[in-house]
């Protein structure tokens, strides 16, 4: 399997997920994808050098551990977690790799704060 396919996918899913459709917005996100994400064993940071991905989380792409509150800023709205948007990016890379490459499947595991790494199932 090209490890760069599943970066690919990644990519999109973030975007699709943690993305609001509007450029200006999301400029931040679409630099973050672009510099961020990395095939493992070549990854700056060499976390986890035997998974399938690096993905950091320090400049614009949003952590799997974050919890946020409106309420905590006195607005209204729902508390989010990332671990769900998360597992939303899951599935939907999980969903592409079904059509193009069957029995393939991956997931996200946080490192820590700043780092998420994806691994085979």
């Amino acid at each position: 399997m090209n490890r760069g396919i599943i970066k690919k996918l990644y990519k999109d899913a973030i975007i699709q997920v943690f993305g609001t459709d509007d450029l200006e917005l999301d400029e931040y996100l679409l630099q973050a994808v672009k510099k961020d994400i990395h095939i493992a064993d070549k990854a700056p940071g060499q976390w986890s050098p035997k998974s399938v991905l690096e993905i950091y989380c320090e400049g614009g792409i949003p952590n799997a551990t974050d919890i946020f509150d409106p309420g905590w800023y006195g607005s209204a709205g729902e508390v989010t977690y990332n671990a769900d948007k998360w597992a939303q990016v899951d599935e939907i890379v999980n969903l592409m790799l079904t059509v193009s490459h069957p029995g393939v499947k991956v997931y996200h595991e946080p490192y820590n704060n700043a780092v998420v790494n994806v691994g085979w199932c």
